[in-house]
C-alpha cells in the first residue's frame, strides 16, 4: 500500500503552532471558563464548609499550560471539597468541572506532581481525585456517616451526596474512555475510578468489562508498586 504525501510549509515543518489546532484549544478554555463562571464557587459559609471564594481562580489554573497555576489547582481539589466524612456542597460542580477537564483535555500533555509528589499526566490525577469523589459518597462511607455523626447525609434531598451520587454513570463513561490509554499511569487510575463505580447496581452491568480490564492491566504490568 502506499504512503499518501502532504505538501508541509517550511513553518510548519521546524513546529510551528498549528493555528487551527491552537484555537480548538482555546475554544476549550473559554468553555471550562464559562462553566466556572457559572458556578456561585462561594456560597454562603457555614460551620462545616467554610467559603472558597479563590475556588474559581484556582480551578481555573488546572486547564492552563503553566505547571504552578496546575499544581495549585490539583491542591485545591484535594484540600477544598472532602474532608472525611464530609463531603462539601462544591463537590458536585467541581466534578463536572472536572469531568469537563477529562473531555477537553485543553493541557493533554501535562505531566506534574501531586501533592502527595506523584509525577504523572495530569488526567491520571484527576481520576484520581475522581476516585476520590466516588469513594466519599458510597455505601460504605455513608455507613460510617451515621456512625460519626448519628444520622445520614442521604436522609437530606438536597444533599451533595444525592447528587455527586446521580453524575456517577457519567463519571463511569469518563474514567472507561481512558482504560486504554497509553500512559499505565493513567490506564491505572481509570481502573481504579470504574472499580469503585461499577460497584452500585446501577452500574453492575459494567463489571465484567472492567474486571478483564484489570486483569489484561495485571499481566501487563511489571512494576511492583502498581501491581500492589
Amino acid at each position: 500500500m502506499g504512503t499518501e504525501h502532504h505538501p508541509v510549509d517550511a513553518k510548519t515543518a521546524a513546529g510551528s503552532p498549528r493555528p487551527c489546532h491552537h484555537a480548538a484549544v482555546a475554544g476549550e478554555r473559554a468553555d471550562l471558563s464559562n462553566l466556572l463562571a457559572g458556578i456561585d464557587w462561594a456560597g454562603p459559609a457555614d460551620e462545616y464548609w467554610p467559603s472558597h471564594a479563590g475556588t474559581q481562580a484556582l480551578l481555573h489554573g488546572l486547564a492552563t499550560d503553566d505547571p504552578q497555576s496546575v499544581t495549585l489547582g490539583l491542591s485545591h481539589l484535594w484540600t477544598a471539597f472532602i474532608e472525611y466524612p464530609n463531603v462539601f456542597p462544591p463537590a458536585a460542580p467541581a466534578v463536572r468541572y472536572v469531568l469537563a477537564l477529562l473531555h477537553l483535555q485543553p493541557n493533554v500533555e501535562m505531566v506534574i506532581r501531586s501533592p502527595s509528589g506523584r509525577l504523572r499526566p495530569l488526567r491520571a490525577h484527576l481520576l484520581t481525585w475522581l476516585w476520590a469523589a466516588a469513594n466519599a459518597v458510597s455505601d460504605v462511607n455513608e455507613r460510617e456517616f451515621v456512625e460519626l455523626a448519628g444520622y445520614s447525609p442521604l436522609a437530606y434531598p438536597s444533599s451533595v451526596w444525592h447528587t455527586i451520587r446521580q453524575l456517577r454513570p457519567r463519571m463511569y463513561d469518563t474514567a472507561a474512555a481512558f482504560l486504554d490509554d497509553p500512559h499505565p499511569g493513567v490506564r491505572q487510575e481509570a481502573i481504579a475510578a470504574a472499580v469503585v463505580l461499577v460497584r452500585v447496581p446501577e452500574l453492575a452491568v459494567h463489571r465484567q468489562r472492567i474486571a478483564a480490564a484489570a486483569r489484561d492491566f495485571l499481566d501487563a504490568c511489571t512494576d511492583p508498586m502498581r501491581r500492589r
